[in-house]
């Protein structure tokens, strides 16, 4: 087992206060001022530029199975992409960030 674990990830906002409180309505998290923290997930938003460049940096939420994949892609009414281990989509939170949600596809 390695000594390290991924503990946060810090984004640059405009609004760090309101993207916290987004994710968390978004994702079911819970927001205290500029952060948004769940189960094993810190966001930390700190005032700056947002990166806005989606081929070069995005979050990644792994759903639990098909069904739940096709809930949130009905949500965001967004398409689907199949690749050969996973299926996602793909949306963009209100300051341009890239987000992925996404399953493992299962065997056949």
């Amino acid at each position: 087992m390695s000594d390290f674990r991924l503990e946060h990830v810090n984004i640059p906002s405009q609004n760090p206060n309101d993207l916290a409180k987004w994710y968390a309505e978004t994702f079911g998290l819970s927001a205290d001022q500029h952060v948004a923290r769940g189960d094993g997930i810190l966001i930390a938003f700190q005032q700056g530029t947002p990166i806005k460049q989606p081929d070069l940096l995005h979050i990644g939420f792994k759903v639990h199975g098909m069904a739940k994949l096709h809930e949130w892609k009905n949500r965001f009414e967004k398409p689907l992409k199949i690749g050969p281990e996973f299926t996602s989509f793909q949306i963009l939170d209100p300051e341009g960030n890239c987000i992925e949600i996404y399953a493992q596809n299962t065997s056949s």
